[in-house]
């Protein structure tokens, strides 16, 4: 809310206010999707709402819920961007966001990619991705709308220990920020810079990946570069959440006699090596 008011302070009146229902939490998500809409029709700012199943959807991607319900959350704003041929999607990701994800990743053990959180500009099926408020924090938004007087509402599921992030939020960072103070939440937020832009250089390095990679090739990369053409050639071929594990399980496959001919990967897929090259396959489930 507090995005959708700055951005229409701003100037921006061509604004197309997407609102998904994820289908998680019962009657507050219809209060949601009231106060969404008012505050569209207020603007005069045109509106696009939709459902999804988001745990139905999760059980038969076989994905985790967060990554279910963020896969289906783009679909639909990919949607709604090419129905009113919009070049570009503003996402309110803020600093609170970008601190959790960080230590988040870091404690799930993610490179640098992961530990660098979320990016300000992306790009997903050719649109623009843009968070302007990464640099902003929670309580500098708090302080606005309630300045402002924005209606908002705050999410239900926020105060749900059942989630892992949640968790982080509500005791891991008060517990650093008692031991360390708050200059923790700029060294984080600087180091996820630092490796952000050390990322995307060593991105550049990775070479492009066919459908099919070839083993003999892959084994004369250095062990960095290697998993890095990986994981990339699993994310651009369709393997949901490929990570660090995906990675090392398709790796094997490197290994001629020792190893596998090939493994499970989430999503369906399978990694086959046959004839010096390594290839996916779907399982029929």
């Amino acid at each position: 809310m507090a995005l959708l008011h700055a951005l229409h302070s701003l100037g921006y009146r061509k604004l197309i206010v997407c609102h998904l229902d994820h289908g998680l939490r019962g009657v507050s998500s219809k209060a949601d999707a009231t106060l969404v809409g008012k505050s569209a029709a207020r603007l005069g700012l045109a509106m696009e709402s939709s459902k999804a199943a988001g745990k139905e959807f999760a059980a038969l991607q076989k994905h985790s819920l967060e990554a279910a319900c963020r896969e289906l959350r783009i679909a639909f704003f990919v949607s709604c961007a090419r129905k009113h041929r919009c070049p570009r999607i503003f996402l309110a990701h803020h600093a609170d966001d970008q601190i959790e994800t960080s230590l988040f990743n870091f404690l799930r053990g993610s490179g640098a990619a992961g530990i660098a959180g979320i990016k300000p500009v992306s790009q997903v099926a050719g649109l623009e991705i843009i968070r302007p408020l990464l640099g902003v924090s929670r309580d500098e938004i708090s302080a606005y709308v309630i300045g402002k007087k924005i209606p908002w509402r705050e999410d239900a599921s926020n105060t749900s220990r059942a989630h892992t992030r949640n968790r982080l939020r509500q005791d891991i960072l008060p517990a650093i920020t008692k031991a360390f103070g708050t200059s923790h939440r700029a060294a984080i937020l600087r180091a996820a810079e630092i490796l952000r832009e050390e990322d995307g250089w060593m991105e550049s390095l990775v070479p492009p990946v066919p459908k099919r990679l070839d083993c003999k090739k892959l084994r004369a990369l250095p062990e960095a570069l290697r998993r890095r053409t990986v994981l990339r050639w699993l994310k651009k071929y369709g393997v949901p959440e490929a990570g660090f594990q995906e990675t090392m399980r398709t790796l094997s496959l490197l290994n001629d006699g020792a190893g596998p001919a090939k493994v499970s990967l989430p999503g369906n897929f399978q990694a086959r090596r046959r004839t010096g090259e390594i290839f996916l396959e779907k399982v029929p489930v």
